[in-house]
């Protein structure tokens, strides 16, 4: 078995995986190298115990397309020589459609870890990627019934295997392993008391008038707060004079990207986290954190529908106004999925399973 993977939130999901994989499989893992530096992803080779891959692809930074097609020759060269019995990949990115498509044209069945999700929003990168492996699969293990449901829509009713979350999974581990009081002192935080934001999705980032409204944002908001900048968001709030700007807030703590157990702190530790990114979401919302959607939609209906996170976009006063209210109204997620205990090991047997059976 070929597992792909290659940006931060791969290795997390991978983390509870691999070493069921490799008890139950000849398991061989195959890096992108799509999140390419220390910051992005050395740290948590580190943090997730993560042993070294097999293969490295060395795909760095391109544009999408660009991206998803040499992962994809790379690694449609690999699986010829490999022959694997399946290809595992996971989440929305480049290195999960170039995965799907390797896999496709090799003929070799793909499994597709947090299969089903829709944001219905055609701009993003990450749903076209969604949509490309999911119905390339052959077992689409989905976190959600709400995914379920999604994929049925599309025509798609066989691979269909409700397992859960393994980012919930990992997270019920590692919340153990946290310190939210020693990460509120690095920054000279009072826990409640701050603001946590991370930003990195291209059609933010890389549009300069949505990048302008988040530095707007930033400099305007009325605690102290943690500003998590993935390189490519510095790089263009750089390029257009703000990050100097921004560094001259005195409420502003600017960081790059932080290994897993400190993001994970900070988001328990904060009075409200502000994020575009899928995990931090969910993340948030399982410790009760208050959390604001930096875009008009999300895929994490579910979160929504329970109160755990709202969705502003980059809409300011929409933005002050949810800041002002005390808490959030939370309710436990009615979904039967999405509370699945062990969604690594309803995988691991699903596959061990189909792959003796054929």
């Amino acid at each position: 078995m070929v597992t792909v993977f290659g940006t931060r939130p791969q290795f997390i999901k991978l983390s509870g995986l691999w070493q069921l994989f490799e008890e139950r499989f000849r398991s061989i893992l195959v890096d992108s190298g799509q999140h390419y530096d220390y910051e992005l992803a050395g740290s948590f080779h580190d943090v997730t115990g993560l042993r070294t891959p097999d293969y490295h692809l060395g795909i760095g930074s391109c544009a999408p397309a660009a991206q998803i097609g040499r992962i994809a020759d790379r690694l449609d060269t690999l699986l010829g020589r490999l022959r694997p019995d399946a290809v595992v990949v996971f989440g929305d990115t480049s290195t999960t459609a170039g995965g799907a498509v390797a896999a496709a044209f090799r003929n070799i069945p793909l499994a597709h870890v947090e299969a089903g999700l829709r944001s219905y929003d055609p701009r993003a990168a990450e749903e076209k990627n969604r949509v490309i492996a999911d119905h390339l699969a052959r077992w689409l293990f989905v976190p959600t019934e709400s995914a379920a449901a999604n994929l049925r829509r599309e025509g798609i009713t066989r691979g269909i295997v409700g397992v859960g979350d393994v980012l919930h999974e990992n997270w019920r581990r590692w919340r153990r392993e946290i310190s939210v009081d020693a990460m509120a002192a690095r920054y000279n935080l009072a826990p409640g008391n701050y603001y946590f934001v991370t930003c990195h999705r291209a059609e933010t980032v890389d549009d300069p008038n949505r990048l302008r409204q988040v530095a707007r944002i930033l400099r305007a908001l009325d605690r102290p707060t943690v500003f998590a900048a993935h390189p490519r968001a510095r790089k263009s709030l750089s390029a257009l004079g703000l990050w100097g700007r921004l560094k001259q807030s005195r409420h502003l703590r600017l960081t790059p990207p932080l290994p897993y157990p400190e993001s994970l702190a900070l988001t328990s530790g904060a009075h409200t986290v502000l994020t575009d990114s899928g995990g931090v979401q969910r993340e948030a919302a399982w410790f009760g954190t208050p959390c604001l959607v930096l875009r008009d939609r999300t895929e994490w209906t579910e979160l929504v529908a329970c109160g755990a996170i709202r969705v502003t976009d980059l809409d300011a006063a929409v933005i002050e106004r949810n800041l002002r209210r005390r808490r959030f109204r939370m309710r436990p997620v009615a979904d039967r999925f999405h509370n699945s205990r062990y969604p690594s090991r309803r995988i691991v047997n699903r596959l061990a399973r189909d792959l003796v059976t054929g």
